[in-house]
């Protein structure tokens, strides 16, 4: 019975470039036609994911910011967020800019009006320039925050993180989980998209509600479009898609993925640049996909 399908961006549904391959576009076309929901989930923005998003149906969902926000695809209008509350979303700003970083507040653009929120008055790391400047987002800026900050951030707020060199961001992390890490979600890793724009080694530091996660959000998606959940298939590769992966009835990684998603996957396709998606989603589709399938293996020596 057809389900929901759910794919990671980076490392996953796009190639070395950036681009959705034809085989990809064409893997995901002919399981729209076979009755299959098709969602996109990343830790992008539904407007930082513009040049991908045309490679699913209008009517497909859109999770963003890492599980934060639910989206339809075509027309971007928001069905559902995950946010931090505004007291804790401004205290670790603080801790942030204590930090000598310029606090990073992602905002649901429906009801804030603007994409980022930049907080402080550190520079922004090349990174972050080269992203500002390639995706078509929406910006404020705050030396500190207005006494009236509550009233701007509260139930708006899907995000807050910053941008640095490995060496500045791993004691912040550490600060940020002694303090907050029962009661926030507080990842990090190494931005390879934009090392690879920049030639600068960057690490991105992102603190969410506890329950915004990729997972979480495409169940909401599952419930809306009236799939049952023992019907999601997902894909990812990076540390982001540990909940993704590891609690969907059939998580794919790609042959690219972090060793820990790897190790949670119940099945393994090729790698994001050899269209490792549509690999396994013809799998699917001729009834080959299943726990223990590995790309490239005999069928017969497949679980």
């Amino acid at each position: 019975m057809p389900g929901l399908i759910v794919t990671d961006l980076d490392g996953t549904l796009l190639d070395r470039r950036g681009h959705v391959s034809p085989r990809n576009r064409a893997a995901l076309k002919a399981a729209h036609d076979a009755g299959w929901h098709v969602a996109i989930a990343t830790g992008r923005t539904w407007s930082e994911s513009h040049r991908a998003i045309d490679c699913i149906a209008e009517d497909a969902y859109f999770i963003g910011v890492g599980g934060a926000s639910l989206h339809e695809a075509g027309s971007g209008r928001v069905l559902a967020t995950t946010t931090i509350d505004a007291a804790t979303s401004l205290a670790v700003a603080e801790t942030i800019i204590g930090h000598g970083h310029r606090a990073h507040v992602l905002m649901d653009p429906s009801v804030a009006g603007h994409d980022y929120l930049f907080v402080g008055t550190a520079e922004l790391d090349a990174a972050t320039t080269w992203w500002l400047d390639e995706h078509p987002v929406t910006r404020r800026d705050w030396h500190a925050a207005p006494a009236d900050a509550h009233e701007h951030l509260e139930g708006r707020v899907l995000r807050v993180g910053t941008i640095g060199p490995e060496s500045e961001i791993t004691p912040l992390v550490r600060m940020l989980s002694e303090r907050w890490g029962e009661r926030l979600a507080v990842r990090a890793w190494g931005a390879l998209t934009a090392e690879q724009a920049t030639g600068v080694s960057t690490h991105m530091l992102e603190i969410f509600a506890p329950r915004a996660d990729k997972w979480s959000m495409a169940c909401v998606a599952a419930d809306r479009l009236g799939v049952d959940r023992s019907q999601i298939v997902t894909f990812g590769d990076g540390l982001n898609d540990v909940e993704l992966i590891g609690h969907a009835p059939l998580g794919v990684a790609m042959a690219n993925a972090d060793a820990r998603i790897t190790a949670l996957a119940r099945a393994h396709t090729a790698a994001h640049h050899e269209d490792g998606v549509a690999v396994a989603v013809e799998a699917l589709l001729a009834g080959e996909l299943r726990a223990g399938w590995r790309a490239g293996a005999p069928s017969e020596t497949r679980a």
